[in-house]
């Protein structure tokens, strides 16, 4: 019983070893997320404007959208964009709006924007701004 019962510890003690380390693994390719701060308030400041002077129009002072313009908060919002990362949220809006003059705003309003809308949605503020950066912006998880 003494061999069997070191086997069973060594074999228990294996398998915590490689759970810990898939997890670690998936969370390290998960990389962030919009709840851990990606953008700062002067950032969400700066979108504030642009938004104003861009998006406003149509989605609507309270970023509410209509029965026709999409939401950019709230639950409307988030079942189009939970699972998405920043970087398609950057590329949506940076190919397609302003729907009057799609492609001109530069990519620091874009990222601008986005940080107003993350701001809107209370998520927390950080101590870098959000990237205008594709590769950093695909480590950032829309979730919740």
């Amino acid at each position: 019983m003494n061999t069997t019962f070191r086997f069973v510890t060594a074999l228990a003690a294996a398998v915590a070893v490689l759970s810990a380390a898939s997890y670690l693994s998936v969370q390290a390719q998960a990389g962030k997320s919009v709840g851990d701060g990606v953008y700062t308030a002067e950032q969400a400041k700066r979108g504030e404007r642009v938004y104003a002077e861009n998006c406003g129009f149509c989605h609507g002072d309270d970023l509410k959208g209509s029965d026709v313009i999409p939401a950019l908060t709230g639950a409307d919002f988030l079942g189009s964009w939970k699972g998405k990362t920043a970087a398609d949220l950057y590329e949506k809006i940076q190919t397609t709006m302003p729907a009057t003059a799609p492609g001109t705003l530069t990519p620091a309003q874009t990222s601008d924007s986005i940080a107003h809308m993350f701001a809107v949605a209370k998520y927390p503020v950080g101590s870098a701004e959000l990237s205008a950066k594709a590769d950093e912006l695909k480590q950032i998880r829309i979730d919740k």
